[in-house]
């Protein structure tokens, strides 16, 4: 499947509000902070869709204007690299003093991660029209 924008965006909306959601709470349970690593999902949310329309520029300079799996694992080092350059640097509203290094690291990588193997796996299998809308929900 090559996804459209509008298909990342709506896939990125819908797992991070389900699966996302479900991790951050398990995190917010284990470090008693709900609010933090809520907000760090919110911002992850919020700047993936920025990174989304690059992603999506970059993929018409490729032959197949397809984004493989490699790059996907890139993106979200790229992307955690990002979030966790400006936390430290220039922080951000409501993170103060935000995640340590470990927590937020545990957290991005496990919501990266459920985020990932539901949209390889059951979100291919269980929603096959998904997959010929370029991602598209609506």
């Amino acid at each position: 499947m090559t996804p459209t924008l509008l298909g990342r965006w709506e896939t990125r909306l819908l797992l991070f509000a389900t699966a996302g959601s479900l991790v951050t709470a398990i995190f917010g349970l284990i470090f008693h902070d709900f609010k933090t690593p809520f907000l760090v999902l919110a911002y992850v949310l919020l700047f993936g869709f920025g990174w989304d329309a690059v992603y999506q520029l970059l993929i018409t300079y490729r032959w197949d204007q397809d984004w493989p799996t490699f790059f996907q694992v890139l993106a979200a080092i790229w992307e955690a690299a990002f979030l966790w350059l400006l936390l430290r640097t220039v922080g951000l509203p409501g993170l103060k003093p935000g995640p340590t290094g470990g927590q937020f690291i545990w957290h991005y990588t496990f919501v990266w991660l459920s985020v990932f193997v539901i949209s390889q796996g059951p979100l291919r299998t269980f929603f096959v029209g998904w997959r010929y809308r370029g991602g598209e929900w609506l």
